[in-house]
């Protein structure tokens, strides 16, 4: 009688057992946000070669960017690694909108240049993500 009362508490403990082996390399949401920001910046960036910038294309990727910051830097102390990278792609976001619309549209070699580095600062971010796991 003893055992089939703590039947469920043995089938819960061993099913929070099992769930370890099911943990992500990865936040998945963090991994979707990125990798779903890092091509909408690049296309963005296309529009710097242009005479016109569309100052409200710029408001909606600080949006994007501030609500990926916001969410990481919600998750705490622990995700520090990778709530720096995404306020490191913020500032290079600023930099290259600010040069912009300071200096005027981008050369085609400029424009690869800084496309180039805004998506390393991406792949950066995604790859520290996935450091957090201590079984990789």
């Amino acid at each position: 009688m003893r055992l089939i009362r703590r039947s469920p508490l043995l089938i819960f403990l061993f099913c929070l057992g099992c769930s370890a082996l099911l943990l992500h390399y990865y936040d998945p949401t963090t991994y979707k946000n990125l990798t779903d920001l890092k091509p909408e910046v690049a296309a963005f960036y296309e529009s710097f070669i242009e005479e016109e910038i569309d100052k409200k294309a710029i408001a909606a990727v600080r949006l994007k960017l501030a609500q990926v910051f916001e969410y990481e830097k919600g998750k705490g102390e622990n995700n520090r690694e990778t709530t720096r990278q995404i306020e490191l792609i913020k500032k290079m976001f600023e930099a290259h909108v600010q040069e912009r619309l300071k200096s005027g549209r981008w050369s085609e070699a400029n424009f690869q240049n800084k496309k180039e580095n805004i998506e390393d600062a991406f792949d950066i971010a995604i790859s520290t993500e996935r450091l957090k796991n201590k079984n990789e």
